[in-house]
């Protein structure tokens, strides 16, 4: 059993890491704290570090090699890397996303070296510059986009669920992604859902109370992710039912499409 976590920083890896290891017996294996004692040992930040390195392959060659050399590794692991997804393979591929302030101010909290700022909307403001710096460096190597959610066969929101219940729920999927390895999920957080500005249709939204009630499988929310927003492009009704019911996660399917209509964040209507 291989899973690999990448994600937004501050998305909570290390702590639903935690988790997973409690709950599977696997060993852990993160390229983070790589990249951080490399800073480390040249006295640079991490910011400064991801700066120095664009353009510069060897480091990332250097934890790719290793990346790799996990295919053939006969442990269980969990793997928090970058790009574990696109190197090591055979596994299971997740993708933890988080509200930007939110990310930020757990990284203020966590106070590690090398990652402290002065407010909040400076901590934002770098936090994604180096998640620009990241990407930019990966696609010239790789050819490939690390942002791509459709890379993942799990994508789970972190912003308002508790890490046991995100840990439960990679779990969970990976039970579903063992038996066929074509299935692929998305699970959101209520609160960050934004849905179409027009009247809801409350005779599907008690059809899909029916359901929360009896225990049946809500239908799937059809989502477009786009610049941070999960914006749901189809019948809002599940996501509704699901928000009302306090529930962790709207289970979604990911799809490609615009957001060029009014839309109204879910948060301000619980």
């Amino acid at each position: 059993m291989k899973i690999s976590l990448a994600g937004d920083l501050g998305s909570g890896k290390s702590t639903v890491t935690d988790l997973l290891l409690k709950a599977t017996g696997a060993e852990r294996y993160t390229t983070g704290k790589i990249m951080r004692d490399l800073a480390a040992a040249r006295g640079m930040t991490i910011d400064e570090f991801n700066r120095s390195i664009e353009g510069n392959p060897e480091v990332d060659k250097l934890i790719d090699d290793g990346l790799r050399a996990l295919s053939d590794d006969p442990r269980d692991l969990v793997i928090d890397s970058r790009m574990a997804w696109h190197f090591t393979r055979g596994t299971f591929r997740v993708y933890m996303t988080t509200e930007p302030e939110i990310a930020a101010a757990r990284i203020m909290a966590a106070g590690r070296e090398g990652e402290r700022f002065a407010t909040l909307d400076e901590a934002v403001t770098r936090i994604a510059a180096r998640r620009a710096s990241e990407k930019k460096r990966y696609f010239e190597f790789y050819g490939v986009d690390i942002t791509d959610l459709f890379n993942y066969d799990l994508v789970i929101d972190t912003s308002y669920a508790a890490p046991e219940q995100i840990a439960e729920a990679i779990l969970s999927a990976l039970s579903d992604w063992q038996r066929d390895e074509t299935t692929r999920a998305c699970l959101v957080c209520p609160r960050r859902l934004r849905y179409p500005d027009d009247p809801p249709d409350e005779t599907a939204i008690a059809a899909c109370d029916l359901l929360i009630e009896t225990g049946k499988t809500l239908p799937l929310s059809d989502v477009v992710f786009f610049e941070s927003g999960f914006y749901l492009a189809g019948d809002p009704s599940a996501a509704l039912s699901v928000a009302s019911y306090d529930l962790p996660f709207v289970p979604c399917r990911l799809v490609r499409g615009r957001v060029d209509r009014t839309y109204i964040r879910m948060e301000n209507t619980l």
